[in-house]
């Protein structure tokens, strides 16, 4: 069976699914297989990486290209 057929039997199987216990395990399986697959295209810094964009950080800071924390938190809080 091919992936398609594989994943429309699985869509009609879930469409008649009543359990919700299953459901809320699926859901975990999900929320953790995204997290394994974001966690795995994370790219660790090298050193000099952390050092460049520590450099960087500083020369905008003192250029004043910065936002306060209020500020941000009050963006923050019109967001919600």
């Amino acid at each position: 069976m091919n992936v398609q057929a594989e994943k429309l039997e699985l869509i009609t199987w879930l469409a008649q699914l009543q359990d919700v216990n299953l459901l809320e395990r699926l859901k975990e399986f999900r929320r953790e297989a995204e997290a394994e697959a974001y966690e795995a295209s994370l790219k660790p810094m090298t050193v000099d990486e952390l050092v460049a964009r520590a450099e960087a950080s500083n020369r905008a800071i003192e250029a004043g290209e910065y936002q306060s924390i209020e500020k941000a938190l009050a963006e923050l809080d019109s967001e919600l």
